[in-house]
């Protein structure tokens, strides 16, 4: 077995080079062995800064580099599956960044090419990587919440009209505030509560901004296990004021975490848990902060743990903590969300 696993990365700009390549100097069991980006502007700079050994303007010349073990796809939405799908025939381990595919039909081809090779695939949902939320889910598990009733997940930041910027464009992108931000929520629900979704119901709008994908996602989603959550995901609403709640509610108590749902894997958690079988009480007196408690964990950073678990699964031949099938899944959610808005109708999974 390998001491370090090497990896090259698809799409050196954007996520890759504010979180995922500084992650990867961060652990030990990984290391960068080559970059590729079709826009080689900085590419210099970045080798230098990283100590990369190599350099690539296109994917075919990546692959034949018999140094690389593992490819992290980081490129626009659109050559995911093409990408995807070159890495996995030439023998390399994939992680591939949410969303799998531009639509449910592109991730279940990736996810059925991955079921032929012999490699590590998955997807990058780092949301669950989150120690608090690793909390929340043992804390779920456990039943400490009694049996969960309603659950909200939000992640929200100001992105106004970009000339030029892939994520507005649908046809590269596949969707706007939904499929960049709300399938972590959607996600983030699935593993908290170890469920899938049975039905939905969405709103997809702009309601601020003209640009060709919506800046507006409202959905409903009703879990085979009897929960109802509800995922609010917006590009119009500013940065400071963007709280980005989860919300989990339960006939035994509640979990209120604010600022969770993010990159920095920081927060506050308060959790509220009856202690003893109460009766009916028709005045419903509520006291806020007698029976809250702090949630305490370690913050960490995600994206580095995220690398260092899926190097070690290369390593020792374990699924990752998201895999295709999964991903796929969730994928199936957000194209249903989308056609419960144009249908304005319940989509059943």
């Amino acid at each position: 077995m390998k001491d370090i696993v090497r990896w090259g990365i698809v799409g050196a700009g954007g996520i890759a080079r504010r979180r995922t390549i500084p992650a990867i100097n961060e652990i030990p069991n990984a290391s960068i062995q080559a970059v590729m980006d079709t826009n080689t502007n900085g590419m210099i700079d970045l080798m230098k800064e990283y100590d990369i050994p190599d350099v690539y303007g296109n994917i075919d010349d990546m692959l034949r580099n018999a140094d690389i073990d593992a490819v992290y796809i980081a490129s626009p939405v659109l050559f995911h599956k093409e990408q995807a799908i070159k890495i996995l025939k030439a023998g390399k381990h994939l992680l591939i960044e949410k969303p799998l595919g531009i639509n449910a039909a592109a991730a279940k081809d990736i996810m059925e090419c991955a079921k032929q090779q012999n490699v590590c695939a998955g997807v990058a949902m780092v949301m669950r990587f989150h120690e608090g939320h690793q909390k929340i889910r043992e804390m779920i598990r456990r039943e400490e919440l009694g049996d969960i009733v309603s659950c909200r997940g939000q992640l929200t930041c100001w992105f106004p009209p970009m000339d030029g910027n892939w994520r507005q464009n649908p046809a590269v992108s596949g969707g706007g505030a939904l499929m960049d931000m709300g399938i972590h929520c959607i996600d983030l629900m699935k593993y908290l509560l170890d469920d899938r979704a049975e039905k939905t119901v969405g709103i997809i709008e702009n309601k601020s901004f003209s640009y060709a994908v919506e800046d507006s996602a409202s959905v409903i989603l009703k879990m085979k296990k009897g929960a109802t959550c509800y995922i609010d995901a917006y590009f119009n609403i500013p940065d400071q004021a963007a709280k980005c709640f989860l919300e989990i509610y339960g006939t035994k108590g509640s979990i209120i975490a604010n600022g969770t749902i993010g990159q920095d894997g920081c927060g506050d958690i308060k959790v509220c848990i009856e202690q003893e079988d109460k009766g009916y009480e028709s005045n419903q007196i509520r006291n806020q902060q007698a029976e809250a408690m702090t949630l305490k964990f370690d913050e960490i950073n995600m994206y580095a743990k995220q690398l260092s678990e899926f190097s070690d699964c290369i390593q020792k031949g374990k699924e990752p903590r998201t895999t295709m099938e999964d991903a796929y899944d969730t994928m199936r959610i957000i194209d249903a969300v989308y056609q419960s808005s144009k249908e304005e109708r319940m989509i059943y999974l």
